[in-house]
């Protein structure tokens, strides 16, 4: 039990309490009024007991001090200099607690704190960490000044109502990313012990509307191909029979491209994964007739650097030429850019779904399919490093050849 004590000559009270190391302490209160003096000893012996069970997070820690402060300016006889003093008093103190207890007492605010997590994200590639800033920055941007308060004054209803602000604005699936982002962000300050409960821990995912996104068929595959231009020509033929996304094939050179050994070889932008892909011999037929003396000119000469929103929209309108989808209407409904548009159940990355829904359809197992595509999942993709180049060429030349 902590205490205090009058030392003869000393105009102070001093605190006499054991440390979280079980060591006895005797430490100044800093002040000579015996009801300050009482609150801060308390406030000590609370922070110790914390700290020698585990518990002593900076959000508690925090919290302590910030309520210990506010019960000695409630007394009309203390007033805020006393308040002021009890904090300068006891914060040295706490934190000194925080750190035998295995933390650090740092005043994060809730945009420090999201940035801090960013920058500890070296192992996300490239895009998702583009993709995590994004989410980011907006939940900031909807924080306001919000965001420069401590890290422990953001809560739930915050989250829920950045959920609610979303609505509106974009689908489903992208309010899931967004909440899963900002899961991980407070889930880490939990386990670093900067909080004491995720703020963002029981705020649910919203159902996604099922089926948003199918394959193409062949013959829609077909009609595309019968207005294209020639890089959208090329682009539409590297993601059926490689099952790369937009970027990845938006970007590649003839130096990843070997028409001798028949092997596309890339890293793709979104998961970092190095892959080696045999070229199905209709796609190979096609590269033939555009191939140079440039390794490092693009495939897509008129796409390479060009971002995925302008691209995606460029291949709208080539779907809406071939009769797959109606114009969009672009008449202002009063919700301004964020506004939500109507999801089209095919898009470009439909092409992905149908390269693998066709490798499944001719019989290759899941195993080689998704290593041909490139699953996002580590754990997944680490099973799949092993398969043999013959085995997945054997695959890709059971896809039917959509360019006849």
């Amino acid at each position: 039990m902590s205490s205090i004590h009058q030392q003869p000559g000393k105009p102070c009270y001093f605190c006499a309490y054991y440390d979280p190391e079980g060591y006895r302490r005797f430490r100044s209160t800093g002040t000579g009024n015996r009801a300050v003096a009482g609150i801060i000893c308390t406030a000590v012996e609370r922070a110790s007991q914390l700290a020698r069970q585990g518990k002593l997070s900076e959000q508690k820690a925090q919290s302590l001090v910030r309520e210990t402060k506010a019960t000695v300016a409630e007394n009309p006889k203390h007033g805020p200099l006393m308040a002021d003093m009890a904090d300068k008093t006891l914060r040295p103190i706490v934190e000194e607690f925080v750190r035998m207890a295995g933390g650090e007492l740092t005043s994060f605010t809730v945009k420090l704190w999201l940035e801090t997590w960013l920058a500890g994200k070296t192992d996300a590639s490239k895009a998702t960490r583009i993709e995590y800033k994004r989410i980011v920055d907006l939940f900031v941007k909807f924080l306001g000044a919000r965001a420069e308060r401590p890290l422990a004054t953001v809560q739930a209803v915050h989250v829920e109502q950045f959920k609610a602000h979303l609505a509106g604005r974009v689908g489903a699936s992208t309010i899931n990313k967004s909440l899963k982002v900002l899961k991980g962000a407070f889930g880490s300050a939990v386990a670093k012990r900067q909080l004491e409960f995720s703020p963002a821990e029981h705020v649910e995912f919203n159902e996604a509307a099922s089926s948003q996104r199918r394959a193409f068929t062949l013959a829609e595959i077909k009609k595309l191909l019968a207005v294209a231009e020639s890089d959208w020509r090329t682009m539409i033929l590297l993601a059926l029979y490689s099952g790369q996304r937009m970027q990845d094939c938006a970007r590649l050179t003839w130096r990843e491209v070997d028409l001798l050994q028949g092997t596309i070889s890339l890293e793709t932008e979104k998961t970092g994964r190095k892959q080696a892909i045999p070229i199905a011999e209709p796609l190979a037929k096609h590269l033939a007739t555009l191939a140079g003396d440039d390794p490092d000119a693009p495939l897509c000469p008129n796409f390479r650097g060009k971002p995925s929103g302008r691209l995606s929209a460029k291949f709208y309108d080539l779907m809406v030429k071939a009769g797959l989808v109606p114009p969009r209407n672009h008449e202002s409904k009063g919700t301004g850019r964020d506004g939500a548009r109507e999801m089209s159940k095919v898009s470009f990355h439909s092409l992905r779904h149908t390269a693998t829904s066709l490798l499944k359809s001719a019989g290759v197992s899941d195993s080689v399919a998704m290593d041909i595509i490139g699953h996002e999942t580590a754990a997944v993709s680490r099973s799949y490093t092993h398969i043999a180049d013959d085995a997945k060429r054997a695959a890709v030349n059971k896809l039917p050849d959509v360019t006849g």
